[in-house]
């Protein structure tokens, strides 16, 4: 077996049909499986799965038991030379046999990112020269954004290495997964990706952006259904990756920066009125002010 595709799912079942046809009708020339894993989805898709995909593989749980621990459950009964990790809310637009034959022939690289591109065709960010900071956090949305932008449309096109690649779409050899282990599935959401090529990097492994293959990612059609959770659960995996894999000094500036980040926030909102919109991000923050102290 060539390649595994791995996809997580929860209540997506429209977007993870799309997404495995795009699979199976773009890609030749390899031996493919995909393996779905079901996070307890109640919007019918083990029904459509099994009536319209009855070729990938299904691993139901009775609960949504996150996005690591999913994606190592698929791994455990994965056979391809390669794991690719592929979100239920993408489209494959090119052939994935070029990935195998690129992880074939570089055998110091351990993982790869893939060209990313919003529904609009611009480019998404699924690669980072940098670690999740207190720097990166406070500074305003639209000048990260910015930066981001600029880079990423400049290199989206050139092979490269990087520290850290998306979960959007992410491939991995199976040797390095058998040598450094799975995600840490302490992660529920996000930050496992960022932990997981850490950690590869930290075996010698290179970990590089590679353009020869490219997805569309609407983003985050998952995680919308529990917007307030997932900001938790966002900063919380940031946080515990400083703390794991960095220092507890940098943990502690995170935790206080996101603190008052936060108290901003909600004074901010207080203060522009009590639209729905409004309402919904209080509360969320509200949640998450109420975390952190946890943590």
């Amino acid at each position: 077996m060539d390649l595994s595709v791995a996809i997580v799912s929860w209540n997506t079942r429209e977007l993870l049909d799309q997404c495995i046809k795009s699979v199976f009708e773009t890609t030749a020339g390899i031996e493919l499986e995909v393996i779905v894993v079901d996070n307890g989805s109640t919007d019918g898709t083990v029904e459509m799965l099994r009536r319209l995909h009855p070729q990938a593989r299904l691993i139901q749980n009775r609960e949504n038991v996150g996005f690591a621990a999913a994606n190592n459950q698929a791994f455990e009964c994965s056979s391809g030379r390669h794991f690719m990790i592929l979100n239920p809310d993408t489209l494959v637009l090119s052939d994935l046999s070029p990935v195998v034959a690129f992880l074939d022939s570089a055998g110091d690289v351990g993982a790869v990112s893939c060209k990313c591109v919003n529904p609009d065709r611009s480019i998404q960010r699924n690669w980072n020269d940098y670690y999740p900071s207190l720097i990166w956090e406070v500074l305003p949305i639209s000048v990260s954004q910015g930066i981001h932008q600029m880079v990423y449309r400049r290199r989206a096109d050139s092979l490269f290495d990087t520290k850290w690649t998306g979960g959007q779409c992410m491939t991995v050899r199976r040797e390095v997964v058998e040598s450094v282990g799975g995600m840490d599935s302490g992660y529920f959401m996000y930050s496992e990706e960022t932990d997981w090529c850490f950690r590869i990097r930290k075996a010698g492994w290179r970990v590089c952006h590679y353009p020869g293959i490219v997805i569309l990612h609407y983003g985050g059609q998952s995680t919308k259904q529990a917007e307030a959770r997932m900001l938790v659960e966002l900063q919380k995996s940031k946080w515990r990756f400083i703390d794991k894999n960095l220092s507890r000094w940098q943990a502690r500036a995170f935790k206080t920066g996101l603190l008052a980040k936060t108290a901003l926030q909600r004074a901010g909102i207080r203060l522009a009125g009590k639209c729905e919109r409004h309402r919904v991000r209080y509360a969320a923050l509200t949640d998450l002010q109420k975390a952190i102290g946890s943590w």
